[in-house]
């Protein structure tokens, strides 16, 4: 079973591993493809890997080749994909945490994870827990499976705004990566009335965007900035914070009105520390601060549903813009790296890593 393993910090091998005999209550996955999730990068390029040698990779679809003993819910043939997060009512039979009693799996306070903390799919071959598992149409379009996870996320960001949403509202999204760009297409689903904007530092990003948006803005030229930042000041009802960039989770609460939403999402990317002005800023403007991690699963709202839902009646195959097998995988990830250090021209918006 050969898998891309991650050796060290920046250094991949292609590896044959072999596959421990296949547990009671889980399911052998033949991997079709795998998304490449911006967590992804950081964790091979910045030492941010809990440990090594580790396979990568959380976003993803196959078909199931064997079952265990103890799978009842499955088949060999089905297309799945999968919830990452292992919780511990999975892990630990005899004691749960408090969230997992209340079926708030993504809140776990001792889980593991596909491709982070356990072996992921950057791999031909993968064992997967059969609860973990979500049986996927053949009515998807063609790799759509591996991008369910980050499209259920997106569900999650929605149904923390859901209350809030009300006719003609101004909602600003930051950053126009993968989630930027669902979220727009979700929200343009919900309502035409919606006023929809746009910030990223990417022409290309926010190109691919623009039809789903009243307005982009471009954060590029340093002399611009500060112009464009005094325009979006105070202006909107919801602020939506994807990039992770530690500047814009100050941006968001300047940016949003008074008594104004702010949803942070993106995994911040360095030290952050809210200074005085800040934090004044979030009290006499009394804003509400909202976080997301990650996405509902077998919940009373269930984002997995949404997105197969949406994904079955939307073609996202436009912003999956790159695709190479496991013998490439290591120069793609590379290149994102570089890109988005700003090395290399960045065309880049959603990878899939096929094992065929």
């Amino acid at each position: 079973m050969i898998g891309l393993t991650l050796i060290k910090n920046k250094t991949f091998k292609l590896k044959d591993n072999k596959l421990k005999k296949l547990s009671k209550n889980d399911c052998r996955i033949e991997i079709i493809s795998s998304g490449i999730c911006a967590s992804d990068i950081p964790r091979a390029f910045e030492n941010m890997a809990y440990k090594y040698p580790l396979i990568l990779g959380h976003e993803f679809m196959g078909k199931i080749i064997n079952i265990g003993s103890k799978v009842t819910k499955f088949s060999v043939g089905d297309l799945v994909s999968a919830f990452p997060l292992i919780p511990c009512s999975i892990s630990n039979k005899q004691n749960h945490c408090t969230y997992c009693n209340n079926e708030k799996y993504n809140l776990c306070d001792d889980y593991s994870y596909y491709g982070s903390r356990a072996n992921g799919s950057f791999t031909e071959l993968m064992d997967v827990n059969e609860w973990n598992l979500f049986k996927i149409s053949k009515r998807l379009p063609k790799n759509h499976g591996a991008i369910m996870e980050p499209v259920a996320v997106s569900f999650n960001i929605i149904n923390a705004i859901k209350n809030y949403l009300i006719s003609k509202q101004k909602i600003l999204i930051i950053g126009s990566g993968f989630l930027g760009q669902v979220l727009c297409r979700i929200l343009k689903k919900k309502s035409k009335n919606f006023e929809i904007f746009s910030i990223d530092r990417n022409d290309f990003k926010l190109e691919l965007n623009k039809r789903y948006n009243n307005e982009t803005f471009l954060f590029k030229k340093k002399n611009n900035n500060n112009l464009l930042k005094k325009y979006l000041d105070k202006k909107f009802d919801i602020v939506i914070e994807t990039s992770g960039h530690n500047m814009n989770f100050y941006n968001a609460i300047t940016f949003a009105k008074k008594e104004g939403l702010v949803i942070y999402s993106g995994n911040i990317n360095d030290t952050l520390v809210f200074k005085k002005e800040e934090t004044s800023n979030i009290l006499r403007k009394q804003l509400k601060l909202k976080g997301v991690w990650n996405s509902s699963f077998k919940s009373k709202v269930d984002n997995w549903k949404e997105a197969h839902t949406f994904l079955i009646k939307n073609d996202l195959s436009d912003l999956i813009t790159h695709q190479v097998n496991l013998e490439k995988g290591s120069l793609l990830m590379k290149n994102i790296y570089d890109m988005k250090k700003g090395k290399k021209k960045n065309t880049y918006l959603k990878g899939l890593i096929t094992s065929k």
